[in-house]
């Protein structure tokens, strides 16, 4: 990546952000349960990848281009993009040869989370291409989120799967993040539900945030039933300096 220049500035903490095209449409009034399984890492095993060229529990990821992980995701503006808030949730796709981003968000949806929602355009790096990337799955407890929601945005690069996850507050009209750390424990907790192994904050990606991010990613990988449904209950200018970010989805 040479001969790029360093961009991202220090951003403000802002707790209001508009949207363009933005409906306000109603969403069911009580978000629908959606852990099953439990929030307890106490029993977590320690990480064991098939594939762990990218994984160093010793050493924390300050440059998106020394692994395949994304380490925010990032808003377009005129003059570029810039960080909104942290990934904070790591899948490796490596193992079972039928695991890939589908499997990943179908965990969700098989909670009862959405797939058609409203929210805002976001982009994760991708250091193959050198660009920035669209999200590319995402899903929520609901379409709009007018009593809050939970909310995650998901990136696969070279079979890692990067996850933003959060939990908003109520939009009226416009929400912000509320935690990161409630959806990073609950989407752990509907990984372990459907039978991957999941290690809690076990990687630093150098990325702390306010409200509640330590900087820290949890990991989740596959194991042998994943997979199998039955067993499912141009280039950019950018730095890898960690900003402070906005409060926003």
């Amino acid at each position: 990546m040479t001969g790029r220049r360093s961009f991202l500035g220090t951003l403000a903490a802002a707790g209001v952000a508009t949207a363009t095209g933005l409906v306000v449409v109603p969403s069911p009034p009580e978000s629908p349960a959606t852990v099953s399984g439990t929030t307890d890492e106490s029993t977590d095993p320690p990480v064991d990848l098939a594939d762990a060229s990218w994984f160093d529990a010793t050493q924390p990821i300050t440059d998106e281009d020394a692994t395949p992980i994304a380490r925010y995701q990032y808003k377009a503006t005129e003059t570029g993009y810039e960080p909104t808030a942290p990934i904070n949730v790591v899948v490796s796709l490596a193992g079972p040869a039928d695991v890939d981003l589908e499997t990943v968000i179908g965990v969700f949806e098989d909670a009862g989370w959405t797939r058609e929602l409203e929210e805002y355009t976001r982009y994760a790096w991708d250091r193959t291409t050198e660009r920035y990337v669209l999200q590319e799955a995402t899903a929520a407890e609901t379409y709009y989120g007018t009593s809050g929601r939970l909310h995650v945005r998901c990136w696969e690069f070279e079979g890692v799967v990067s996850i933003q996850a959060h939990q908003d507050d109520a939009a009226r009209p416009f929400h912000v993040i509320e935690s990161y750390d409630r959806g990073r424990q609950v989407a752990e907790a509907l990984f372990r539900a459907n039978g991957w192994a999941v290690s809690r904050a076990a990687i630093d990606l150098d990325n702390a945030a306010q409200p509640d991010h330590d900087g820290y990613a949890s990991v989740v990988w596959p194991t042998a039933d994943d997979g199998d449904t039955d067993a499912r209950s141009g280039t950019n200018t950018r730095t890898d300096t960690a900003p402070e970010l906005e409060v926003i989805p």
